[in-house]
């Protein structure tokens, strides 16, 4: 199946039933198209590569950006507005859970990126490829011109941050600390924080023995 498949899905398709609305972050193929658009702005092919934690961050708060942004931020929050980016969603409510939910997804999606050779294990971390890259600049959605605007945000300020600094700041903008679990925490991965078992790293090539079975 292509990745491009459903990404031209109506969006108002549920509106007759908002309460049974799905988030769009559910939606695997939404998921695995925002990172790598997201792979592609921070990862260009040819450059270092970004670790999975750190890529975490990004994944999260490029699509959540008014998480950071506040109102003293107006350049920002400007460029946001223009994207059609909008402070005033109620998903703002719940970033913590919403958060520590995506990640724990994170590890499974890559492994499907890489399968599709769309992202690659790189140094310092993982990057898009050729193909990803091919993969985006044929995307002809509005909103994928709109979260890549939101992405440059976004990196322009986090780059800046150290690891150490970057989770500290997260602490402060998801505003519940203690939903920041381990980004290879499996589905079960609050009772694992607590008693100290963690899923182990992605193994690229067991994503490749994955994808040709």
């Amino acid at each position: 199946m292509s990745l491009h498949t459903h990404w031209h899905d109506d969006p108002g398709q549920h509106l007759h039933d908002p309460e049974a609305a799905p988030s769009p972050e559910d939606h695997m193929i939404f998921r695995l198209t925002q990172l790598v658009i997201l792979l592609d702005e921070i990862t260009p092919v040819n450059s270092k590569g970004v670790d999975l934690e750190r890529i975490g961050y990004y994944d999260f708060l490029a699509a959540n950006p008014f998480a950071i942004f506040k109102d003293s931020d107006s350049s920002e929050r400007a460029r946001l507005h223009r994207a059609a980016f909008d402070e005033r969603q109620l998903s703002y409510a719940s970033t913590g859970s919403r958060f520590a939910n995506r990640r724990q997804r994170l590890q499974h999606d890559f492994a499907i990126l890489i399968g599709y050779g769309l992202a690659a294990p790189r140094a310092g971390g993982y990057g898009v490829t050729d193909r990803g890259t091919a993969f985006v600049g044929a995307l002809t959605a509005l909103y994928a011109d709109q979260y890549r605007e939101s992405v440059r945000v976004v990196h322009t300020r986090l780059k800046r941050l150290s690891d150490a600094q970057l989770a500290n700041s997260a602490r402060g903008w998801l505003k519940t600390p203690s939903l920041l679990l381990d980004l290879y925490g499996s589905s079960d991965g609050i009772a694992e924080e607590r008693t100290g078992r963690l899923s182990p790293p992605l193994n690229p090539q067991q994503a490749g023995a994955d994808r040709d079975a």
